[in-house]
């Protein structure tokens, strides 16, 4: 498919580009016509952002000083990585963990399976609003549309601590997964915006690793209120129903912050003057992407659906989380199951989170210090296939062992939101690539809960020989993209050196909103 993709690039130029006359849309042609540099001195319909924002503090064509680009990166940093690390924090999924072992089920008069739908009807929402999700994040000023699906997740997950019944939970649990759908591709834009291609990873990987944190942290928090108040005969609230207020409303709360600080680009940022964006425009130009088209690129689309690397990111992201359970909804049941209590539980889980956050803030930091993400993401999942092993064949400390080891598997997870963002070009098609992945995420957490069937209880084995044979697959669906990849960069270069001394790329084509089919100046990170 992907060479489908490449041998039909006239198919798949931005529709609503009106370039000028001299510049085709094609990406042969933007290889070919060696002798155009157009200054652009009007924006075009459908580019980037950044072209209209390069006019107004104009072009450097300069490197950097590296003091000054330090600086620059220390300040991004600052405004950017800890609201976005916050958010993520919170809108978790281990609350409902949380609540299976601190009187959820007793509460609501759960039975048989029905929690395991509790926990997959979340997903169902998810799916339903991805589409419309990835219009709106690009119709809409993308801060703002964020916070207020942050604002209203809170407020729907504090209101879950009021439900009475299955009925309740399924309808509060589906409009967290609608106000979910729009986080990943958003994350995935806020990266692509403000950072280099080699600074992505790892920035991807801090975010991301805030799920250990939560999982760690919330697992100390759901056992000092299961402790305190749960075993209290007379408290107003169930400790379930604490956890779901305390998580909601922080959120809710963060969420109205979200609003007031976080710049909807760089062109918009409060916290850098005229000549900051400027020099950012100029750190992220290599990118080859810019900060995003409000556009939408029919042609876009149908480049995602075709592109290969789509359905291999697509692939890895459906296959890793249908045993996602073992860290979100079941994650106490199955450390019960391996023959500990409930309260015992709260705490147990919390070193999966633990090494959560090394495994991906050491490998992503491997990975961006030596430029080779996918092996270092291969590395990773070496220990969690041993450790699905020995879930799979063990009991208690060893089998406690494996579950924690699983925890590497969350690097894939962020090396694909990671090569989303750096890898995939053309603001239509990356949030496209990226609903793609979600919808993909969506439907193997939909699966995940119904592999822990309530007949299989309290081992659940078939579900861990599952887990087993998913985490081989999805390490050599690895292999695979990074051959693909490697495979397109090598053909780039042969194109590029058989052109010799005509060879001279456009001016500014980096800020045309080109796909990375589109744009042979384009090269992927591996």
């Amino acid at each position: 498919m992907a060479d489908i993709s490449e041998k039909n690039k006239d198919d798949t130029a931005p529709e609503t580009v009106e370039e000028p006359a001299q510049i085709k849309s094609s990406s042969e042609e933007h290889v070919k016509k060696s002798a155009l540099t157009s200054t652009y001195p009007f924006p075009q319909a459908g580019a980037d952002a950044a072209l209209q924002l390069l006019q107004e503090t104009g072009s450097l064509h300069q490197a950097l000083d590296p003091e000054v680009n330090r600086r620059l990166v220390r300040r991004i940093d600052t405004h950017i990585m800890p609201l976005i690390c916050i958010i993520w924090l919170y809108i978790d999924k281990t609350a409902i963990s949380y609540a299976s072992v601190t009187g959820i089920k007793e509460s609501t008069g759960l039975e048989g399976n029905e929690f395991n739908w509790v926990a997959s009807i979340f997903f169902f929402g998810q799916l339903a609003f991805e589409f419309p999700t990835i219009r709106l994040i690009q119709l809409f000023p993308l801060a703002k549309y964020t916070s207020i699906n942050v604002t209203l997740w809170g407020a729907t997950l504090a209101c879950l601590a009021a439900c009475k019944s299955y009925a309740g939970l399924l309808v509060c649990r589906f409009f967290l997964g609608v106000l979910e759908a729009a986080i990943v591709p958003a994350w995935v834009l806020f990266t692509s915006q403000w950072y280099t291609k080699e600074e992505q990873a790892f920035r991807v990987g801090i975010w991301f690793s805030m799920c250990g944190v939560a999982q760690m942290f919330g697992g100390f928090f759901a056992y000092g209120v299961a402790t305190h108040v749960g075993k209290d005969p007379n408290a107003a609230l169930k400790g379930w129903q604490i956890i779901f207020l305390f998580l909601g409303l922080f959120t809710a709360v963060m969420g109205i912050v979200f609003w007031f600080v976080m710049p909807d680009s760089p062109a918009v940022a409060g916290f850098l003057d005229k000549e900051q964006k400027g020099l950012h425009l100029e750190r992220i130009r290599h990118n080859e992407q810019g900060i995003g088209s409000q556009t939408f690129k029919w042609a876009q689309v149908r480049e995602a659906l075709t592109d290969t690397m789509t359905w291999l990111y697509a692939f890895w992201v459906f296959a890793a989380n249908v045993p996602n359970s073992i860290a979100t909804s079941f994650g106490n049941i199955l450390v019960t199951g391996i023959g500990y209590t409930g309260e015992e539980s709260l705490l147990l889980v919390t070193p999966l989170g633990a090494w959560e956050i090394v495994a991906l803030i050491g490998l992503t930091y491997g990975a961006m210090k030596t430029k080779q993400r996918l092996y270092f993401c291969i590395a990773g999942h070496i220990p969690a296939i041993v450790g699905a092993i020995l879930m799979a064949t063990t009991e208690r400390i060893p089998a406690l062992v494996g579950y924690y080891t699983s925890g590497g598997i969350p690097i894939g997870w962020t090396t694909i939101l990671g090569l989303q963002s750096s890898n995939v070009a053309g603001s239509t098609k990356k949030i496209t690539v990226a609903c793609i992945g979600t919808i993909a995420y969506t439907v193997g957490n939909i699966i995940s809960p119904q592999t822990f069937q309530a007949r299989d209880a309290p081992r659940y084995l078939p579900a861990k020989i599952s887990i087993c044979i998913i985490y081989v697959l999805i390490t050599i669906d690895l292999i695979v993209m990074r051959w693909v990849l490697d495979r397109r960069n090598k053909q780039r270069e042969q194109e590029k050196a058989a052109l010799g001394n005509t060879y001279k790329p456009e001016e500014n084509h980096e800020f045309l909103d080109l796909t990375d089919l589109q744009n042979r100046e384009f090269r992927y990170e591996v």
